[in-house]
């Protein structure tokens, strides 16, 4: 993929627009310019009244990410290329002279497919995978404006120095791996076209630090976060877990698959980065099998599944100094009284030990994943969990002392709701970028996931209901076992309608958010 750096004005001279969504990639007219709709709506805080600006992205058609396969299929469905994903982050940049405003956008690791279980290149045995039909796209940050529309400006690769991009492929081994193995789109382990990447990356926050001068980012992988140059968009500082005094906690490497560090924002007045994992950890045995703990009244389960806290890390760029807090999860709201169907979004600092988070997941209700706004603060004697393994999560689970780790004397992060966003009339899946406009706005937006999806296909071509991480393929990409009755292949295919929207909104709420408090 090539940067681009398209102006204003060759944009506005373009003869084809694209809107991020479903139904808009032969559209050249654009949208109009949407008006403020208002809600209002009643919880622990009071009433909480906002005005929301619902944009959808716009992107000329250069910003779509070529298909790199030979499936006519997959080819005919993505004839103009990949949609751009710019909204695994958000960070506001500025307002310009005429009102405009600026955001930083960031991707994440690029157009992959859920995969099936496959052989381990080089050694022995299946296991989980990812489907890159886009392998050499470089996780990249653009430029989005937002005056009467809200209109994609330019995208810059990240890069390990100023002549290599990275790739969004996974590490094969060490800190980062995440046991994933790469697949072309024909379900083959082919290094020639999509190998392990020791420094892949898979963004999934991006913040704005004016004092230094810089961008930061987080990370699912590592999880990591990177120090990026604004201009050339380097990698210039990479931390990540491990035993030494700049690293990361070590706790963070048992970060679930896929739900490492999501996401990130900057305390501007200690200048000290905030983040967490997305869901709760998921500690191994010398086997590799997740570790379980057993609930009162309840049975043996995944710590991963019900642990009753995720980990919240304050970081000092300065010291290269860590803290961890514990940010509690109410498992009844979610899916089979699972707290990991939790799963974080961003997170913007208000100051003052306050922050905005994005919590949502699959509901208890009916399993549909609600979005939601939670008020935080970190109260001043919270809990340095900092020196407190997986011991802490199973002692959160049993309700007893684990190793000397004791959950009930834990002082947790304070949290209560502050939106409803799907009363608001959200529907996509994904909330994830999130960042502070003004004292009463808030920005949020959505991956759309490359505008792709996965699905099974019988002999006749049709589509079969299910899921190819239940499948089994060997060597050559053969479906061998374990797929729905009736499955003879897979290929990636056009995400639905509903999800390939990037969804840009302005929330003003009715009051300063530093004035509300945690009750």
């Amino acid at each position: 993929m090539k940067q681009h750096t398209r102006s204003w004005a060759a944009f506005a001279a373009a003869t084809f627009l694209l809107t991020a969504c479903g139904g808009g990639d032969d559209d050249t007219s654009g949208p109009t310019a949407p008006a403020p709709q208002a809600y209002a709506q009643s919880n622990a805080l009071g009433n909480v009244s906002v005005s929301v600006t619902k944009h959808e992205l716009q992107a000329a058609a250069s910003f779509n990410l070529p298909y790199e396969g030979r499936n006519a299929a997959i080819a005919a469905d993505f004839a103009s290329g990949f949609l751009p994903a710019y909204g695994s982050g958000l960070a506001f940049k500025e307002r310009l002279a005429d009102g405009t405003l600026e955001f930083y956008a960031i991707t994440d690791r690029g157009p992959n497919g859920d995969g099936p279980s496959a052989p381990v290149p080089g050694g022995t045995g299946n296991g989980i995978s990812k489907v890159f039909p886009a392998p050499s796209f470089a996780p990249s940050f653009g430029v989005i404006r937002v005056g009467a529309n809200a209109v994609l400006q330019s995208a810059t690769p990240l890069r390990s120095n100023a002549t290599t991009r990275i790739t969004g492929l996974p590490p094969q081994a060490g800190t980062g791996s995440t046991g994933e193995t790469p697949l072309n789109d024909a379900y083959r382990f082919d290094a020639a076209t999509a190998n392990y990447d020791a420094n892949g990356l898979d963004p999934e926050s991006i913040v704005v630090d004016a004092a230094r001068n810089v961008l930061w980012a987080s990370d699912e992988y590592g999880p990591f976060i990177v120090r990026i140059n604004r201009t050339t968009g380097v990698i210039e500082r990479k931390y990540g877990p491990g035993p030494g005094a700049a690293d990361l906690p070590a706790v963070l490497a048992k970060r679930r698959v896929n739900r490492g560090m999501e996401g990130l924002t900057l305390d501007v007045a200690s200048g000290n980065l905030h983040g967490f994992l997305q869901s709760p950890i998921d500690p191994k045995d010398a086997n590799g099998a997740s570790l379980r703990a057993r609930p009162p009244g309840g049975s043996n389960t995944d710590v991963r599944h019900i642990a009753k806290f995720v980990r919240w890390l304050e970081f000092d760029p300065t010291t290269e100094t860590s803290k961890l807090y514990a940010y509690p999860i109410d498992g009844t709201q979610y899916d089979r009284d699972r707290t990991g169907n939790a799963k974080l979004g961003d997170v913007v600092s208000l100051g003052h030990g306050k922050f905005i988070v994005i919590e949502q997941g699959a509901r208890k209700s009916d399993a549909r994943v609600m979005n939601k706004l939670y008020l935080v603060e970190i109260p001043a004697n919270a809990t340095d969990i900092t020196a407190q393994g997986h011991d802490l999560e199973i002692s959160s689970i049993t309700q007893a002392a684990s190793n000397g780790a004791d959950y009930s004397t834990v002082v947790t992060l304070r949290k209560t709701e502050l939106l409803d966003l799907n009363a608001a009339g959200w529907v996509a899946e994904k909330a994830e970028g999130l960042t502070l406009v003004d004292a009463n706005t808030l920005a949020l937006v959505n991956d759309n996931d490359f505008g792709l999806r996965t699905i099974l296909l019988d002999a006749a071509g049709a589509t079969v209901a299910g899921s190819i991480e239940d499948c089994t393929v060997d060597a050559s990409g053969a479906i061998v076992s374990g797929c729905p009755a009736g499955v003879v292949g897979a290929r990636l295919a056009r995400g639905a309608d509903s999800e390939r929207d990037t969804r840009l909104w302005l929330i003003r709420f009715g009051q300063p958010l530093a004035s509300y408090s945690v009750p």
